[in-house]
């Protein structure tokens, strides 16, 4: 039980106010996508390269699969831990799919409502032909990456990664989806938006990006100064447009293109996410009302790309809106979700003075009591952090709220958390939050994401699965 904001171990028994799912960070991934830089990851050992990271894992071919499996575990069986109510809905915090392509969001869509899914892995760095045709111009090498099958020698198996021969065909199976098969919806992540979640696109990455060859292999004599904002100003130098060694041809996709900002709200109205059904063209922050809770959704990409977050003081005045509608109407309570937290509305690129950042959101949080908790991703790690009351709204009966930030499903540990609100008969409320596994079958592509997941986090993995105060906890306020 965490009583940072004040408060007690609850009293009497408790009534359910609201259960909700939070996801984030699924990046449903076309791993095979010519305007992916696989590449630079190779580079991660030099500072000047990290803020690109990542762009490669050696499970990236299965991150559907992992979504996949905690939507099955929820639609089977779709009550709180806790409670044992039925989920009100399921919230994702953003990064719904990893390189902003409208075959990825297909992909997502199918997955959550309901319906086939499928992201070929042939043509990635995991197929044998990329890799072939690399080390016979350096035949004293090893692949860089991991090629699962036996004959090609790579760096992947050196680090005690597995052969699978029949990997390529496994991870480019259909998926049949049943569906969550209960509410839901989402808010946009940088990844949602911009090319691996970093740049805004341009034409000639458009080409690369649905044409047909891929570049495996730094391009020959590029080094930047500064790889950061190389990528934000010219992200189609990071890719060789002529054939070579570090080049290999594929099959072109058209459906590889980027999707808009006004395209993800589109789609997502279509496919029944809640809050979108009625938004006037270029709006993108909604919310979603239940009987006790209204959970209010806020787009934090920055307008002018990089992949931190910053707001609109045109939403702060709409946010603004909504909590003093919310508190007109006593016993009701407000959740927030974004995808960026207080940690990554940080960005200043462009010098925006229309665009604002975390002490200007949780001010306007702060006016209102009925603010309850703030849920985020983008970290890819479990933290819950206490935001206490100012003492100008601690005197206007303000109680402060909860950062819940939840992990993601593409890394370790790949869980959702569920979250209830309790009000107990004293009159005081919690909210009861608990990580959940997946626990899919050994053999499952699931479980080998898991598998590498862990592995590929190394001595990172307690840190991204959190203190123990971020997983299985009681938060409570003061009464």
């Amino acid at each position: 039980m965490r009583s940072d904001l004040g408060g007690h171990s609850p009293g009497g028994s408790g009534q359910s106010l609201l259960s909700l799912v939070h996801i984030s960070d699924a990046h449903v991934m076309d791993s095979a996508s010519p305007a992916r830089c696989e590449w630079v990851e190779l580079l991660a050992h030099e500072p000047l390269w990290q803020p690109l990271l990542h762009m490669h894992r050696p499970y990236e071919a299965l991150t559907h699969f992992a979504l996949a499996a905690h939507i099955d575990v929820l639609g089977t069986n779709p009550l709180a831990p806790a409670s044992g109510q039925p989920y009100d809905l399921a919230v994702f915090t953003g990064d719904n799919i990893d390189n902003a392509q409208a075959n990825e969001l297909q992909a997502f869509l199918n997955l959550v409502r309901g319906g086939h899914a499928s992201l070929s892995a042939y043509g990635g760095v995991h197929d044998m032909e990329g890799a072939q045709a690399w080390l016979s111009a350096q035949p004293n090498g090893l692949w860089p990456y991991w090629c699962p099958q036996a004959t090609v020698p790579c760096a992947g198996k050196a680090m005690g990664l597995p052969v699978i021969e029949d990997f390529l065909a496994r991870a480019s199976a259909v998926i049949n989806s049943r569906g969550l098969g209960f509410a839901w919806t989402s808010v946009a992540g940088n990844h949602d938006v911009l090319r691996q979640g970093t740049a805004l696109s341009n034409a000639a990455l458009e080409a690369i990006a649905t044409g047909a060859r891929k570049t495996l292999a730094q391009p020959t004599g590029f080094m930047p100064a500064d790889p950061l904002n190389a990528f934000l100003d010219t992200p189609d130098a990071f890719s060789q447009t002529e054939s070579g060694a570090g080049t290999r041809a594929i099959a072109p996709d058209a459906e590889r293109r980027i999707i808009s900002a006004q395209e993800f709200v589109d789609a997502h109205a279509a496919a029944g996410a809640l809050g979108y059904a009625s938004l006037a063209p270029g709006q993108r922050d909604t919310y979603v009302d239940t009987e006790h809770v209204r959970i209010i959704l806020l787009d934090t990409n920055h307008p002018w790309g990089d992949y931190q977050g910053s707001v609109g003081k045109p939403q702060l005045a709409w946010l603004d809106d909504c909590l003093q509608e919310v508190a007109r109407t006593p016993g009701r309570w407000a959740i927030i979700a974004s995808h960026h937290g207080c940690a990554s509305l940080v960005n200043r690129r462009g010098h925006d003075p229309e665009r604002v950042h975390a002490q200007a959101l949780t001010d306007v949080l702060h006016r209102h009591a009925c603010v309850l908790a703030w849920l985020v991703g983008h970290r890819h790690i479990h933290r819950i952090d206490a935001h206490p009351p100012r003492p100008q709204a601690r005197a206007g009966g303000g109680r402060g709220f909860w950062e819940i930030a939840t992990a993601s499903i593409i890394d370790w540990p790949s869980q959702t958390r569920a979250i209830e609100l309790v009000r107990h008969d004293d009159g005081s409320l919690e909210l009861i939050c608990t990580p959940m596994d997946h626990r899919s079958a050994a053999g499952t592509m699931a479980a080998l994401h898991h598998g590498l997941a862990q592995r590929f986090a190394g001595e990172k993995a307690q840190a991204m699965q959190g203190r123990a105060q971020d997983g299985r906890v009681r938060l409570v306020f003061p009464i």
